[in-house]
């Protein structure tokens, strides 16, 4: 995919370019949506009331923004420069933007709530169901809003890549697709525009996988943290 095609937003009428990169005002769209001021309430592992500083899901986004940013300056640096742009390009600002986007359409208390979510919806007849990425990718097309025109944020091609943790609608097989996919049938028109170009139609990019390598991070450290803090981990009887 050439650098121009990475710029290239679904909606061509958007407002005039500024004073910021395509990629820097991705990060900035998102960042004051109402969907990522919600994370603030939305629990991580441990419940807020528990009286701790605990992180939640805003905190625990920071967190993996601040990580994917850092991993993507370091591999842009000296000899890894190169490889970098064979892998197809990375940018800081694609990889913070897709950081501060991946949780948007998640609930609280994570994968069981998605589970119980999924089911319902799955039995009020909507094949689609409910995944939390793929919600995540729905916000950022359709729910969230910023222009009278369009709906949705209008995020460029490469930016809407990096968030696509799973690059594929749901599907019975493999069973891996049925368990984690990243876009509803209702976004199939922009999931196919972001992909576009890819060589590997179920590929993340390298972007992708430096948020999500950065999201793994994160949850390790910062979630073993907070069970320490809530007194769930019985360190007397680890050796």
């Amino acid at each position: 995919m050439t650098p121009p095609a990475r710029s290239e937003r679904f909606h061509q009428h958007d407002r005039p370019d500024d004073q910021r990169a395509p990629f820097q005002r991705d990060r900035d769209r998102i960042l004051y949506t109402s969907a990522f001021r919600r994370l603030g309430s939305i629990t991580q592992v441990v419940s807020s009331a528990e009286g701790a500083p605990f992180h939640n899901r805003l905190t625990h986004t920071l967190e993996v923004a601040q990580i994917g940013r850092r991993l993507a300056e370091k591999l842009l640096q000296g000899e890894q420069c190169e490889t970098a742009n064979l892998w197809g390009g990375i940018d800081p600002d694609v990889v913070e933007a897709a950081a501060l986007a991946h949780d948007l359409g998640h609930p609280p208390f994570g994968h069981t709530t998605e589970t119980e979510l999924d089911e319902l919806i799955r039995n009020s007849a909507v094949a689609d169901g409910f995944e939390g990425n793929a919600q995540s990718f729905r916000v950022v097309t359709k729910l969230a809003v910023r222009h009278g025109s369009f709906v949705g944020l209008n995020l460029t091609r490469a930016t809407l890549n990096a968030i696509l943790k799973y690059p594929w609608h749901r599907a019975i097989m493999p069973r891996q697709r049925f368990r984690k996919w990243g876009a509803y049938s209702t976004e199939s028109d922009e999931f196919t525009w972001a992909r576009d170009g890819l060589d590997r139609s179920d590929q993340k990019t390298v972007e992708a996988e430096l948020m999500d390598f950065a999201d793994d991070v994160a949850y390790a450290v910062h979630d073993l943290d907070d069970f320490y803090r809530a007194g769930l981990i019985p360190l007397d009887t680890l050796s």
